[in-house]
């Protein structure tokens, strides 16, 4: 009758081997037996089918850790380049696309100010403060709309005040109509 192991899940057994792993220790059979608390022959090791299996796969992890950190070291300086220059690259190109999308939305907000849709702008901002802000700190609003912003919303929409482009261009229009009229 073949004796009870006192650890038959070998929960020592798996600690020692990751400590070992993480230490970059050479794991033999050897070593467990001099660390191991209770196993303390090579050969218990060895003769063991799950001691051996568990053994035999910490060795051949450490074999892969190993080689991997022996290809790192040597082209790990040549790729950490690589990759840092290509980063490097990607934020140059996203800094240019996003200065030229700050640069479209000013053009395009300057536009409709002048057609006369400050208020409808004023009024849709309103709603997206979050985005507005954000727009304002990017620079993305211009001034003459982003200083109104915290102020005129709550008047536009009271019916205080009149959208001033809007009003030139409705002054322009009677002026316009009362010429032609005559």
């Amino acid at each position: 009758m073949a004796r009870k192991t006192r650890d038959p899940a070998h929960v020592e057994l798996c600690a020692l081997l990751a400590a070992m792993l993480d230490r970059d220790e050479d794991i033999t059979a050897r070593a467990l037996s001099r660390a191991h608390s209770c196993v303390n022959n090579a050969s218990d090791y060895t003769r063991h089918p799950q001691r051996r299996a568990l053994l035999e796969a910490a060795q051949q992890k450490q074999k892969e850790l190993r080689t991997f950190a022996g290809n790192v070291r040597r082209s790990g300086t040549k790729v950490a380049a690589e990759k840092l220059q290509s980063g490097e690259a990607r934020i140059r190109q996203l800094e240019v696309n996003e200065a030229a999308r700050v640069a479209s939305h000013l053009a395009m907000v300057r536009a409709m100010a002048e057609l006369g849709g400050t208020a409808k702008l004023l009024t849709f901002y309103k709603s997206y403060a979050d985005i507005r802000d954000r727009l304002h700190r990017q620079g993305a609003l211009p001034p003459e709309l982003s200083g109104k912003v915290a102020t005129i919303p709550q008047r536009l929409h009271s019916g205080q005040v009149q959208d001033p482009v809007s009003a030139k261009q409705t002054s322009i229009d009677k002026a316009s109509s009362k010429k032609g009229g005559s």
